[in-house]
């Protein structure tokens, strides 16, 4: 049972990292950790254990990922208007300002957007994604005959420059939105 290739392979699998990573610090802490962990990372990586991925201390790029909401009612926004999410639940990369509506990018690249309307009661709310003052992507949230609270979600991947700004805007009519379920979220691919 010993021979089966199978379990040598696993064995070894096991055993490698362990035999080839020497630096393993006794130190307590989380500065012990981290050394370790990169020190146990780059020996998997070398013998091909782990595929490199694409982080900071590769691409020298830093994470960039925003989740926001609205923290009051959007009654009556007319048309051209942005949308200010001032609830900040998540603002990894700092590209995202609370006070403008605005998010800026910190770099190049390929982004994903996403937001959320709950139209008002027999309300609408057509917004837009917009970059540079451009639109991009378009959310229409319209129901005026049954008069419910509606719903509508939008996702979309756009290509920005250092220093894009993206916001949510209105691009047609006014937009009644509910506030707690009414959202905006990116990160960088």
């Amino acid at each position: 049972m010993f021979w089966n290739p199978f379990l040598r392979i696993s064995l070894l699998v096991l055993l490698v990292p362990l035999i080839l990573c020497e630096k393993v610090s006794p130190k307590p802490g989380l500065k012990g950790f981290r050394e370790d962990y990169k020190s146990i990372t780059e020996t998997c990586q070398a013998v091909g254990f782990i595929k490199k991925c694409q982080s900071q201390s590769i691409t020298g790029k830093s994470m960039v990922a925003f989740d926001v909401r609205l923290k009051n009612h959007k009654r009556g926004l007319g048309t051209g208007s942005k949308v200010v999410f001032e609830a900040v639940d998540l603002n990894e990369g700092l590209g995202y300002d609370a006070s403008s509506g605005v998010f800026t990018a910190p770099h190049s690249g390929l982004y994903v957007f996403d937001w959320t309307t709950l139209a008002w009661q027999g309300k609408t709310a057509y917004t837009s994604l917009a970059v540079n003052g451009s639109l991009k992507s378009w959310n229409h949230c319209h129901d005026v005959i049954s008069k419910t609270w509606l719903a509508c979600s939008k996702m979309t991947v756009v290509k920005l420059k250092q220093g894009d700004k993206v916001w949510i805007g209105v691009f047609g009519g006014t937009a009644d939105m509910y506030k707690k379920y009414t959202s905006f979220s990116g990160y960088s691919l």
